[in-house]
């Protein structure tokens, strides 16, 4: 399946490195996000929460401590890198050493990032599910 016009808008938004984001770059509406490397989109997700984006991408996403289960991006990094498989990691509480997880942190902070806010969490589901139904990034099939 080849990428069509959904994901040709969202390759078109503003990347944002990880490694400089800070949670105040991050909007706390609801939305779609897509994280790159290499320049390629490697996982997608949305944002319904309360908190949104900020919410998925600064606490789930980006937070750096030993539990993995709350992040499938994340999860799906560790099992990527062969530390260890999602099996594993949707335990909750995940307890990683920090060895592993700085290599989990490391190789996140090495990708950047774009989003497109919704103007609900409904719109944000539908554009995620249209996305998916597009192509689907490799990480996000785990």
């Amino acid at each position: 399946m080849t990428r069509g016009d959904l994901w040709e808008w969202m390759n078109a938004q503003p990347r944002r490195a990880a490694a400089s984001l800070t949670g105040k770059d991050i909007p706390t509406r609801p939305g779609v996000y897509a994280w790159y490397r290499e320049a390629e989109p490697v996982y997608s997700g949305r944002a319904l929460g309360g908190d949104g984006l900020h919410g998925r991408i600064w606490k789930n996403h980006l937070k750096t401590g030993n539990d993995l289960s709350r992040s499938s991006f994340r999860r799906n990094v560790c099992e990527h890198l062969g530390i260890a498989p999602t099996s594993k990691t949707t335990v909750r509480p995940t307890l990683m050493t920090a060895a592993d997880v700085e290599l989990v942190n490391r190789w996140i902070r090495g990708c950047h990032v774009a989003w497109i806010e919704c103007q609900s969490a409904a719109e944000a589901e539908a554009l995620e599910r249209e996305l998916h139904a597009e192509w689907m990034p490799p990480l996000s099939r785990k």
